[in-house]
């Protein structure tokens, strides 16, 4: 069976979650929020308006993201605890479930089919580079990408819709995410607090409301679950104790933000382990990597292929004997087909991003290119299309 065929029947038999425009999700979220922040001229779906409602207007919101924190991995929570039991609707996260993307979401209210930012790593045909988007590295030296004349707008290049928000705007993130180059370009021109602790940063956004002279939007990032589970997966025995913290932390901001404010609480995407039969390396050498312009792009999980000129159909051969029990292969093209990356045609952009191949998997897999700074192995992944990755939690109080 072919590779499109395969993935079609993935998502017919239900083993797969199927990228759906006219369902409640990531991007319908953002949107609503920034329309209901004073931005103009968006266009809303059906849902996003429903979204818009149900959160409705209010003086002061709240959005707090915390990174990885799916709807299977929320459900791990008593039900009677705050998180669980103010939860509002599930949402489809944008594909590929990962932070690269939805953070560019989370920036331009866009789909990654215009974003152009599908994961961590990307290929930059033009310069023959390959780049780690959100640290905003050469992938191989890690030197800043300013250092090969690389602009902010070449790897970003949608405008940030942030500056259409009528609001005074505030984002409280991890001290060392203050001041980055995808920072400034995601957030616009507005206020950074760094904080080193969650009950640093739960004081850090009632503050900043209190301190507000007129309406405002604050963005709180919480990145530490998904840190945990990268390291050692979301089965680790640690990760029961940062969650309950985590709704702790949570239930206490909920408790001091003053009446007229909003809270809001959702993620980028969900959370996998992958076994370790599955966790695939290919070191340099590898006979795949002689066909690629470069190391396998985008995600582990979701693995985007550049081959050389004229090695397509080789490649393909070699991969199919390699991984293709584990990994069907797909063209760009019969991506936008399924309309994986958005309800409209992928950009140009995308097009060279994506290479010539992407791979897909039905059961919890990841590809690795183990160069030499290059070596990291995941236990817990994302950016697949399984329900524990594509369903996410709108929580509101």
């Amino acid at each position: 069976m072919q590779g499109l065929a395969r993935v079609r029947s993935w998502f017919q038999t239900g083993r797969l979650v199927r990228p759906r425009a006219d369902v409640p999700n990531f991007v319908d979220l953002v949107r609503a929020l920034a329309e209901l922040s004073g931005a103009r001229g968006l266009e809303l779906s059906p849902a996003g308006r429903e979204l818009a409602e149900v959160i409705g207007p209010a003086d002061h919101y709240v959005l707090v993201l915390v990174d990885g924190l799916g709807l299977k991995l929320l459900e791990t929570l008593p039900a009677d605890g705050f998180l669980r039991k103010h939860l509002a609707r599930t949402l489809q996260a944008v594909f590929p479930p990962t932070t690269a993307a939805a953070l560019n979401t989370l920036a331009t209210g866009l789909w990654p089919a215009e974003h152009a930012v599908p994961g961590w790593w990307t290929y930059l045909a033009e310069r023959r580079l390959s780049a780690i988007t959100l640290p905003f590295v050469e992938r191989f030296t890690e030197r800043p990408l300013e250092a090969y004349g690389v602009s902010t707008e070449e790897v970003f290049p949608a405008p940030c819709f942030w500056l259409w928000m009528e609001r005074r705007r505030l984002v409280v993130a991890p001290k060392k995410l203050i001041g980055t180059t995808f920072s400034r370009y995601a957030t616009g021109d507005s206020a950074h607090l760094g904080y080193e602790s969650l009950a640093q940063a739960v004081a850090f956004v009632v503050d900043g409301i209190k301190r507000a002279r007129s309406s405002s939007f604050t963005y709180l990032y919480l990145p530490q679950i998904d840190k945990l589970a990268h390291r050692k997966g979301i089965a680790d025995p640690g990760m029961p104790g940062l969650l309950a913290a985590t709704q702790e932390h949570l239930a206490d901001l909920a408790g001091a933000l003053p009446r007229h404010a909003r809270l809001i609480i959702t993620a980028d995407h969900g959370l996998i382990d992958t076994p370790e039969e599955r966790r695939f390396v290919l070191p340099e050498g590898h006979p795949l990597l002689q066909h690629l312009l470069c190391p396998p792009t985008c995600e582990p999980t979701v693995p985007a292929f550049h081959a050389r000129p004229g090695q397509q159909e080789a490649f393909l051969e070699a991969f199919t004997a390699h991984l293709g029990q584990h990994f069907a292969l797909i063209t760009p093209e019969e991506a936008e087909e399924l309309r994986l990356f958005g309800p409209g045609p992928i950009s140009p952009l995308l097009r060279r991003r994506l290479g010539d191949f992407i791979g897909l998997s039905a059961e919890p897999a990841a590809i690795y290119y183990h160069g030499p700074k290059d070596s990291h192995v995941h236990v817990g992944v994302h950016a697949g299309l399984s329900a524990q990755e594509m369903l996410i939690p709108l929580i509101l109080t």
